[in-house]
């Protein structure tokens, strides 16, 4: 049985790498299917409306326990990474008496306080609470914020060091700088994070992630469950001072299966064989190898399972409260831009993906040209850290490109084929006049019709033989190649976001037939 602890580790290791590397693959040297791990993550698969996988969760954990956040919650795995460190440097600094914890409590006003308000305001169409304390998404956040970076720079320099003797496999990539206040938050879940897990272990699992609460309520019931013997147990508290959950109470006998991630730690520890991970029931009579009866405390008690559902209710009426005000506060502050920029191809209407996308950064990791980026403030305050487009020079969404449909877990960006996405209208161009080099300085440019792929933005007949840009809204799909182009960008012209994504009207093709008259070898 102790060998179920390295069958999860082992299991959690494979996955663990194989989400980062997902993440980290900036030369597409890894599959685009890898993205299909990433759709077994609880909130992805419940936001897409993937029932099976939800179902599968759900029975996995009542089955088994919460057996996904040692194994399949990369944020899970990312805090025993921080644990492992800290064991290191305990070691290391000969302070092992810290590495010893005891049973705590729950803290159940704000755990299912927690759970109600993400739920409450989710189901009133904002994911604003859910973005921020969603497990997957906070990983993604730190990955794409710290960890890329540190392989993005690591790779130019191997790659200077290659090219300077002769081997030319390694390619310096651009290093794009995130957002400081994409870094201020990734930075601030970090440190909570750290200091969290180095204090209480895995408390931010049983206290603040929604879903480690909502999987808590499914393991209650779970058949196999991490339970005591308390015929065999001596006392010695070595499970109790190596759980991760701070979930295992020897005095009473008992272990909060609500909180217990089933990392069997305590398996391994327990040379009497005074802890068992087996079926509910399977202790009841003494047969064969089957352990004796154990008397045992419920985990929870009746009382404590109404009082949890009156905090939810209380957590989630708060939350609904204070909703509305947000708004109108950052309404007030002024911190909603004039301009709306367009969203991701896919992302159907801004209502739509406020509601769905959680800012796991995955397709702004993934954009091969770098045009999607966090939003602070751009698409206001409810979009905070979503992805927008953003052109600037050789940054603009390319027509030949739909991977940010194709990788989304969350159902944000709905899947599309190319073909769908050509014709997919996310903005719509504005062209001023005025501010035009053609108009206000009598200048040849063209550089922004010479640049649409539609033919959106064509040249037409002006004066002294200069040809000045007209734009055919209908055909337009906001892709930006002309406003990245723009000599006076964004002055002159801009892609204006659609509130609603739209089919553009698909741009005719003229085609001429002209006699061509060919001499000797045709050259």
């Amino acid at each position: 049985m102790k060998s179920l602890k390295y069958i999860r580790r082992t299991a959690a290791v494979l996955y663990g790498l194989a989400v980062l590397l997902f993440f980290l693959d900036f030369a597409e040297l890894l599959p685009v299917q890898m993205h299909g791990l990433l759709h077994v993550q609880f909130v992805p698969a419940l936001m897409v409306g993937s029932v099976v996988i939800v179902l599968f969760l759900l029975l996995f954990t009542l089955l088994f326990g919460r057996l996904y956040c040692s194994i399949l919650c990369p944020l899970g795995i990312f805090q025993d990474v921080i644990l492992r460190v800290k064991r290191w440097w305990m070691n290391r600094t000969k302070q092992k008496r810290k590495l010893r914890t005891k049973y705590e409590p729950p803290h159940n006003y704000l755990r299912y306080g927690v759970l109600g308000g993400v739920t409450v305001a989710y189901v009133a169409g904002s994911a604003f609470l859910l973005l921020l304390l969603d497990p997957y998404s906070n990983f993604g956040r730190i990955t794409v914020s710290f960890f890329k970076p540190v392989v993005l720079y690591l790779n130019n320099a191997i790659a200077a060091v290659a090219n300077r003797a002769g081997n030319y496999s390694f390619y310096n990539v651009t290093v794009e700088p995130q957002p400081w206040f994409m870094l201020l938050l990734s930075a601030l879940v970090l440190v909570v994070l750290v200091v969290l897990v180095w204090q209480k272990k895995r408390i931010w699992c049983n206290t603040l992630c929604p879903v480690g609460t909502l999987l808590g309520l499914v393991s209650r019931y779970s058949l196999f469950r991490v339970r005591l013997d308390t015929e065999k147990c001596t006392h010695c508290k070595k499970c109790v001072s190596d759980c991760k959950a701070m979930c295992i109470d020897d005095v009473r006998g008992v272990v909060d299966s609500s909180r217990c991630v089933v990392c069997f730690n305590c398996l391994d520890k327990c040379k009497e064989g005074g802890v068992r991970y087996l079926p509910v029931g399977w202790m009841s009579e003494k047969k064969g190898g089957i352990l004796p009866k154990v008397k045992v405390k419920e985990d929870v008690p009746a009382n404590e399972f109404n009082e949890s559902r009156r905090r939810f209710i209380s957590g989630s009426l708060l939350a609904l409260a204070a909703l509305p005000v947000g708004g109108k506060m950052a309404k007030a502050a002024g911190l909603t831009s004039r301009r709306r920029y367009p969203l991701p191809p896919g992302a159907g209407s801004v209502a739509r993906f406020r509601q769905k996308c959680t800012a796991c950064q995955l397709c702004v990791s993934k954009c091969p040209v770098h045009v999607l980026k966090p939003a602070f403030f751009e698409n206001g305050i409810s979009g905070l850290m979503q992805p927008y487009m953003y052109f600037s020079v050789h940054e603009f969404c390319q027509f030949e490109c739909n991977l940010c449909t194709q990788i989304c877990p969350n159902g944000a960006l709905q899947k599309m084929s190319l073909e769908e996405k050509k014709l997919t209208q996310v903005g719509v161009v504005q062209f001023h006049k005025e501010e035009c080099v053609v108009y206000s300085k009598e200048e040849y440019c063209g550089a922004c019709a010479e640049h649409c792929p539609t033919q959106a933005v064509h040249m037409v007949e002006y004066k002294n033989g200069l040809t000045i840009p007209s734009i055919t809204p209908e055909i337009c799909i906001g892709c930006g190649a002309c406003e990245s182009i723009c000599p006076v960008r964004p002055d002159a012209i801009f892609i204006a976001g659609n509130e609603v994504q739209k089919k553009a009207k698909a741009p005719e093709v003229q085609q001429t037939q002209e006699e061509v008259v060919v001499d000797d070898f045709g050259f």
